[in-house]
């Protein structure tokens, strides 16, 4: 089992810190970064609103030699020496050396800053930073701007219940993204105060790839075809 895997598993690293992913999302984003570790696509890794890194520390495990990891939040309170403290426990330090993380209001990050940031075009980019229609709308237009062929960007909290505009928001970037296309809707585990619904999202060429991905690693679940945005996607059932 690889250092992400270990990480995103149950009752692993990522137990030890505070923050939201429910168990299937886990599950999904670490069976993605454990696929983009057995093929040659290679770019940074990216998260928007990392808080106390649940999962930018999961992220980081999973970069490959030379890749960058980056990080933006606009940490409040002592939330960015948190994350700092935990960012050294967990990463060895041929991993830290390349983590950057940056205290902006991702709202107000351009293309250019962004690229500069990255390095490289991101493989990997989740999404979790202000939950209002205007910053998700933001994120994902930024995320969009700097991707390799086959990325995949996960975005948290689609269809959330006390956060409607955030689920707006995605809709509308994703309707006017000439670049990103729904895969699959990722069900949320229990009660949303365990984590909320991913959405996940790639390039277009491999969508049907991605959705292969993530129907191995959500073994004997339901689907069903849907349209997000007017695009084809998918959306796993919630049993729970």
């Amino acid at each position: 089992m690889s250092r992400h895997e270990k990480w995103f598993a149950p009752n692993g690293g990522m137990s030890t810190v505070t923050g939201f992913i429910s168990p299937r999302a886990a599950r999904t984003i670490s069976a993605i970064l454990t696929h983009q570790m057995q093929t040659p696509i290679q770019g940074s890794l990216a998260e928007i609103g990392t808080f106390l890194g649940k999962t930018f520390i999961g992220l980081a495990l999973a970069a490959k030699p030379g890749e960058h990891v980056v990080g933006l939040d606009i940490f409040e309170a002592d939330v960015g020496q948190k994350l700092v403290a935990s960012l050294k426990l967990a990463l060895p330090g041929d991993t830290a050396s390349h983590v950057r993380v940056a205290k902006r209001d991702s709202t107000t990050v351009t293309p250019a800053e962004w690229m500069r940031l990255l390095g490289e075009p991101a493989r990997f980019v989740h999404i979790d930073g202000d939950h209002t229609y205007e910053a998700v709308l933001s994120d994902i237009q930024l995320a969009t701007t700097y991707l390799v062929d086959g990325a995949v960007v996960v975005i948290d909290d689609f269809l959330h219940e006390w956060y409607p505009d955030v689920t707006e928001g995605i809709i509308d970037a994703i309707r006017v993204s000439k670049n990103l296309f729904p895969v699959a809707v990722i069900p949320r585990t229990g009660s949303v105060m365990g984590g909320g619904t991913k959405l996940v999202c790639t390039t277009p060429g491999v969508i049907e790839d991605c959705f292969a991905l993530l129907q191995s690693a959500l073994p004997g679940t339901t689907f069903r075809d849907c349209k997000i945005a007017g695009k084809p996607a998918k959306a796993f059932f919630n049993y729970d």
